[in-house]
This record gives structure tokens, sequence and C-alpha cells, in this order.
């Protein structure tokens, strides 16, 4: 055998290596400058400050192309700064679930759906992942590198994986949700869902995803988590009126301005404009005495 092909080998993968290391270090870069920014931010106003931070790890999930032993086309792939995105196109070192499509629902192999499923419930696939600080979540960012579209619902769990204490309570919120969509795109996007607000911290965020619509697998970069340390302030959609604050005179006023208006109308509605006679003009003529 001809030693050209072993070295052919070698420097294929020394070339891999490279332009892993050269992706991570310009988005990490890229992290670091937005780090300084949210750094210096938070000193001139505390409050306003956002964290933004990438996933951490990746804690479970329901299924991946990849095999366990490999990096290729696994959840693994989630944790961390991305590795392809703005690139598009069909990448290994992305997260890749295990279907697409309705072939493997449609074979014999398929397995029987459950019979207290609700119709609502569309999710097929799921992956957690945790991150490093606890935010209250402003915005959940999603990079999707090929065939777009399959995340359906976010999740935010109130647990703090890292926290000694395990909580007595367990809370999981819905940021988002959809029916699945079909996205007639094929190319890298920043999936920015428009989520709610909620009334705890996390550090554990949950996708649910449906690829049922999508001609082909769907592959994950990495998740971008938006959040501040201290609780937003909702803003009040109804003014609050204190009773108390109400002074007597004014009820007196409004009281005698609504009973005039209702005297008013009654007379209007029952007695009708016309003769002073009373109730006597509604009865027949017959009756009526001179």
């Amino acid at each position: 055998m001809s030693p050209v092909f072993p070295m052919l080998t070698v420097l294929t993968m020394f070339y891999y290596m490279c332009l892993r290391r050269r992706a991570r270090t310009a988005t990490r870069g890229d992290m670091m400058s937005s780090h300084r920014t949210i750094v210096s931010n938070s000193r001139t106003s505390p409050l306003n400050a956002e964290v933004v931070q990438y996933a951490k790890e990746v804690v479970d999930f329901s299924s991946h192309y990849g095999s366990e032993n490999s990096m290729s086309y696994t959840m693994w792939n989630l944790a961390g700064v991305p590795n392809v995105f703005p690139s598009s196109g069909d990448f290994t070192q992305t997260a890749v679930f295990r279907t697409y499509g309705t072939w493997w629902d449609q074979c014999p192999s398929a397995s029987l759906p459950f019979r207290r499923t609700p119709s609502s419930f569309q999710s097929q696939d799921y992956v957690e992942l945790t991150f490093e600080q606890q935010v209250y979540p402003t915005a959940v960012h999603v990079l999707e590198t090929y065939h777009p579209g399959a995340v359906i619902r976010i999740l935010a769990c109130s647990a703090n994986p890292y926290s000694p204490n395990p909580p007595a309570e367990v809370r999981w919120e819905t940021l988002w949700s959809e029916r699945p969509t079909k996205v007639n795109a094929s190319q890298a996007r920043q999936f920015k869902p428009r989520i709610k607000q909620i009334n705890f911290p996390t550090n554990l965020i949950r996708l649910e995803v449906n690829s049922s619509l999508l001609d082909y697998y769907t592959e994950l970069d990495a998740v971008v988590l938006h959040g501040t340390k201290d609780k937003p302030l909702l803003s009040l959609k109804t003014a609050l009126v204190d009773m108390n604050d109400l002074e007597d005179d004014d009820y007196e006023e409004k009281d005698g301005c609504e009973m005039d208006a209702l005297n008013k109308k009654f007379s209007s509605a029952t007695l009708g404009d016309g003769p002073s006679n009373g109730y006597f003009d509604k009865l027949p003529y017959e009756t009526c005495v001179d």
C-alpha cells in the first residue's frame, strides 16, 4: 500500500481540526466582545443589564442521528459557541435528530401512538440545555443551519441543575409555542421567537421539535439565552383606584346625577311624551271617564 494515502488521511484530519478551532476562536472572540459590552452596561445601569449566554451543556435529549461514541450529528454539539453559523449546509458539527418527515411513522415498524396524548401536543423530539447563570428570560435564539422550522415549543424550568439543594417544587413554564409550519427554505437562520415573561429565573431550557413537515434533517448549531438578573417590571394594563381616596361629595354628586338620568329615562320609556294624564293614557278609550 502506498504511504500517500495515510498521509492524506492525516492531513485531512489536521485540516478539519484547524477549521473547527478557527470557528470556535472567532465566535469566542465575538462572545467576549459582547460580554464586555454587557459588563460596561451593567456598571451604568445595573437594573437594565442583559446577560447573553450560550448553553453550557446538554443534560437530556430524546434522540440524535450520530452515535454515542462520536461528536458527529449529536446533541452534544449544541453546547458552547456556534461551530457553523452563519454558514448553511450539512455539517457534522451540528445537532441532528434521528428522523424527519413522515416516513418513519408510516413504516411497519412504527410504534403505536399513545391513546391519552392530547391533540394539542405536537412534539416529537426534545433537548434540554443548561446555562451558567439563572436569569429572567427576555429572548431565546436558536441558530439553525440547515432546513429550519422544526422548533415548535420552548420551555423554562424553575429548578437549578447546579444547585446542591433540590427544590421542593419544580415548574415548567412555556415561553413560546406554535403548531408545526412549513418553512420553504433550507438556508441558515437565527430563530428569534417572541417569548412571554415568567416570574422565576431559569438556567434550564427545553426545546421541543416536530420535523414532520421537513424535507430533510434539521440541523441546530447553538442556543443563546438572553435575560436579566433582576425580575423585569410587568406593565399594568388596568389602573387601580383606591376607593378611600374618593370624597363623599363625589359620591353624592355622582349618585344624584345617575338618579336624575334614571328617572328621566324611566319616564320617557313608560309614559312617553303627550298628555299629562299619567297611566290613564294607557287604558282603553272605552274605560276612560270624563
